[in-house]
């Protein structure tokens, strides 16, 4: 178990003193409970809730060394479920919907990001083209 704690902080941006910490632990106590492999299961959830390693690495060796966060398990369900409603529209109405509230949109990083990806674009055939 030391090991591969070890190779999760090699690989994060954490050190042992920040997991221990998020978990309510000095870094000492947290070191010597991973070289007797005696931490419980309560600690390794919650070092994988608060610091994203997976307790399933730390305990047996299953890959994968990191669990996504909560945060992008949800913007990833949304962004799949958003995709699927869309495709139920007629595509002219989103066009329509879109341009009418163009102000809105483009607050958005991503649209602002298509937006810009799309003059690039135009651009470029302009050039191709000769305009």
């Amino acid at each position: 178990m030391n090991e591969r704690f070890k190779l999760a902080i090699k690989n994060s941006d954490l050190s042992t003193k920040e997991v221990a910490e998020s978990v309510g632990l000095k870094a000492n106590t947290l070191r010597k409970a991973l070289l007797r492999n005696s931490i419980n299961e309560g600690y390794l959830i919650l070092i994988e809730q608060n610091c994203g390693i997976s307790k399933n690495w730390l305990k047996n060796g299953i890959k994968p060394i990191f669990v996504e966060s909560k945060e992008n398990q949800i913007k990833k369900i949304l962004e799949q479920n958003t995709l699927e409603a869309l495709d139920n529209f007629d595509k002219e109405k989103i066009i329509a919907y879109i341009l009418l509230k163009e102000s809105e949109f483009l607050k958005i990083p991503a649209f602002q990001s298509l937006i810009d990806k799309m003059k690039v674009s135009n651009k470029i055939s302009d050039v191709v083209n000769r305009k």
